[in-house]
């Protein structure tokens, strides 16, 4: 059986769990080749899930005050995602439909626009 190998720039073969604004800064600069993100999506509802074996009771709070608080709580962890992702490579933000737009425009104004591969990606 093959082991991975780590990139030179970051070891891949770690899992990094916890706020991304705090795990992102133990990264070096222009190190990953894709980012995929699937935060709160600001939906104004409250989730429990039931998790693994043991039933862990699992809950958080996807409200927030406004779409700009929203955005707010968004822009300071996505300029640090554009800190580490290459300048050639793809930036993909899962997000509800009701801020898709503001999301959108502030990726724009932190990635800059066309033809890098940034896209919000609405529920519908």
């Amino acid at each position: 059986m093959a082991v991975a190998k780590s990139s030179s720039l970051v070891d891949t073969r770690v899992v990094y769990c916890g706020d991304n604004l705090d795990q992102s800064q133990k990264l070096p600069a222009a190190c990953v080749d894709l980012i995929y993100i699937d935060p709160p999506f600001n939906s104004n509802r409250n989730y429990e899930v039931f998790w693994g074996e043991t039933k862990e009771k699992r809950a958080f709070n996807d409200r927030h005050e406004s779409t700009k608080a929203y955005i707010d709580y968004m822009r300071p962890r996505c300029v640090e995602l554009a800190r580490f992702l290459k300048k050639t490579d793809s930036f993909y933000d899962r997000c509800d439909w009701h801020p898709s737009h503001y999301v959108k425009v502030m990726l724009d104004q932190i990635f800059g626009q066309w033809p890098r591969q940034v896209a919000a990606l609405s529920l519908s």
